[in-house]
């Protein structure tokens, strides 16, 4: 409540309305939308983007079909005025009535390469009779948005549905070819890391762009200026999709036992964030095996890094465990490096962690 007084009322209305029943890739639809929305007021974007992160999808859009209002109804509008305020609706609405993956993939990504400097009008989705105009300001909430809801939702699962056996993120691709999908994908499969930091780097890039050629500097409601997510270096830096899935691919040989040697696992696990150093779980993996080694000074710093990246991003990248746990279990481990505790020979010390000051 301290950090936005419509939360609560919002939430218990979501409830009513059964999103916290509802399936939403590997959470549920009110887990996804609370976890969008405490992303982008960690990343600085304000209370209105925060508030439409919350209700996002519950319009219906492009990517789900998980309606809790009737956009077509003035009434069912006016409730979610009254939840989050009409500045904050509208961009819920038009959210959901522009095709954002052709919007964001296929033209602001690939197409134009950048945010018009004075805006675009795009095909309304649901009347083809109709154009929808977005401002460059909305394009860059757009984007600013797009990054924190691929962050939160994506793991391994889709990236199996959109580009079977070659894993790789097929569903960011521009065109989307569906011939190369595998719609009989098994939920939740192994649940793999997915591939998507790439393509949101990408798209941080084209923020940061936009945000050094706008002379008009972005204002939030309080007179304060807008952020540039703290990810990949405050947007500065592009993620290669070959180096991404280099570096999924030797987390998970590590995570999996397929490699066990000690040496083996610290190189594979070093390497990796050689290639793709903006995912805080293998720092958390590699300072585990330096502790095991009781190697203090590279524990704590791989650990400490690991727990930098966690204020930056505030969701996992590894989704089979939660973000929670992962932070806590970082905060167990950096302790016992700064206080140089060997690690336990026995597995019930090992089990009995978990105090942290």
């Amino acid at each position: 409540e301290s950090l936005d007084s419509t939360l609560p009322g919002s939430v218990a209305i979501l409830k009513k309305r059964r999103a916290h029943l509802c399936w939403h890739k590997h959470s549920t639809f009110l887990e996804h939308l609370l976890g969008v929305h405490n992303i982008l007021r960690l990343w600085g974007q304000g209370e209105i983007i925060g508030r439409v992160g919350l209700l996002h999808s519950a319009y219906s859009n492009s990517y789900v079909n998980l309606a809790l209002f009737d956009p077509k109804d003035e009434e069912e509008r006016n409730i979610m005025k009254d939840m989050i305020g009409e500045q904050a609706e509208d961009l819920v609405h038009l959210f959901c009535i522009i095709d954002r993956q052709d919007l964001v993939v296929n033209v602001l990504l690939n197409k134009d390469g950048g945010i018009p400097p004075d805006g675009i009008e795009v095909p309304h989705l649901r009347n083809t009779q109709e154009t929808v105009f977005l401002s460059a300001e909305t394009l860059r909430m757009l984007l600013v948005f797009s990054m924190a809801d691929i962050a939160d939702q994506h793991f391994g699962w889709q990236d199996r549905l959109f580009s079977g056996d070659a894993m790789v993120n097929g569903m960011y691709s521009p065109g989307n070819n569906p011939a190369k999908h595998e719609s009989t994908a098994l939920w939740p499969g192994l649940s793999q890391p997915g591939l998507w930091m790439s393509y949101a780097s990408s798209l941080g890039a084209i923020v940061r762009a936009f945000k050094s050629s706008n002379t008009v500097e972005t204002q939030l409601h309080d007179g304060r200026l807008a952020d540039l997510p703290p990810v990949f270096d405050n947007c500065t830096k592009i993620l290669s999709e070959t180096d991404e899935a280099k570096a999924r691919d030797l987390y998970w040989s590590v995570v999996t036992n397929e490699l066990r040697e000690t040496d083996e696992v610290i190189d594979a696990l070093e390497q990796c964030v050689k290639f793709n150093p903006w995912a805080f779980e293998p720092y958390v993996v590699l300072a585990q095996k330096y502790l095991h080694m009781n190697d203090f000074e590279n524990g704590k710093r791989t650990a400490g890094r690991a727990l930098e990246l966690q204020l930056q991003w505030g969701t996992a990248w590894d989704k089979r465990l939660s973000f929670n746990a992962w932070v806590a279990w970082t905060r167990v481990i950096h302790q016992r490096s700064e206080d140089e505790l060997d690690w336990p020979q026995n597995s019930f010390d090992v089990n009995n962690f978990g105090m942290v000051r």
